[in-house]
């Protein structure tokens, strides 16, 4: 069987997602060297991390953290450029296996009831033909055994890209968008809202604000990377 294997990998490589060099055998989806260009936040065991205190005084969530710092020119910032924009969604599923086993082992994460990913608007879903927090998500559903609700949040408006807008701006461009939908099966549950990239935290700000209008909520969050900014 592994002579096999051995002959399919020569002929058929796997490709690094970071450099597009052919992996090898001991290595899955980045390379070694593409792997260290990745900056850890080691925010998941760390309560009250920068993540969690960027949110005082604006949502009451219950823990938060993300994977990976989103760097400008680094490999993360490539990660999530191919996974939204040019279909790779495998790379959901790399970093959601990642995060996912990291959530199972954390004591501060193990009373969670269901996974909901922050929704694109209809228009830009029929547009893009997929959600980039789809297979994410249902890794995360895989190793915590919870269901991943993706028709719980609902964006009613179609805003701009948020990516070269300022604070204020990414507040009054997400400000009462979202609604939710499947409130009774969402009553007295603790929800782990999830995003690929988290910078001024406007868009994770109003999911929680429509979420939170369920009786009994509580709300935790997670990204694939955030901002060190």
């Amino acid at each position: 069987m592994q002579i096999l294997k051995d002959i399919f990998y020569i002929f058929f490589p796997n490709d690094c997602l970071g450099c597009d060099q052919a992996l090898h055998q001991h290595e899955s989806y980045l390379c070694t060297y593409c792997r260290h260009d990745l900056a850890l936040t080691y925010f998941t065991n760390e309560k009250d991390n920068r993540l969690e205190r960027s949110f005082y005084g604006r949502i009451k969530i219950k823990a938060a953290t993300s994977l990976l710092y989103y760097e400008k020119h680094h490999m993360a910032q490539e990660l999530i450029h191919l996974l939204k924009y040019k279909n790779q969604q495998q790379i959901g599923v790399f970093i959601g296996d990642w995060m996912g086993i990291e959530l199972k082992n954390s004591p501060r994460f193990r009373d969670l009831d269901c996974i909901v990913p922050v929704p694109l608007h209809p228009n830009k879903l029929q547009s893009r033909g997929f959600n980039q927090l789809d297979e994410f998500g249902k890794r995360l559903s895989h190793h915590l055994e919870i269901p991943f609700m993706n028709k719980v949040l609902i964006k009613k408006t179609s805003s701009n890209s948020q990516t070269k807008k300022g604070r204020f701006a990414r507040i009054n461009n997400t400000a009462e968008i979202f609604t939710t939908q499947q409130e009774q099966a969402l009553t007295n549950k603790h929800i782990l809202l999830i995003d690929d990239v988290i910078t001024t935290g406007a868009t994770m700000e109003a999911c929680y604000n429509a979420l939170i209008l369920i009786p009994g909520v509580t709300v935790s969050l997670v990204t694939m990377t955030c901002s060190k900014s």
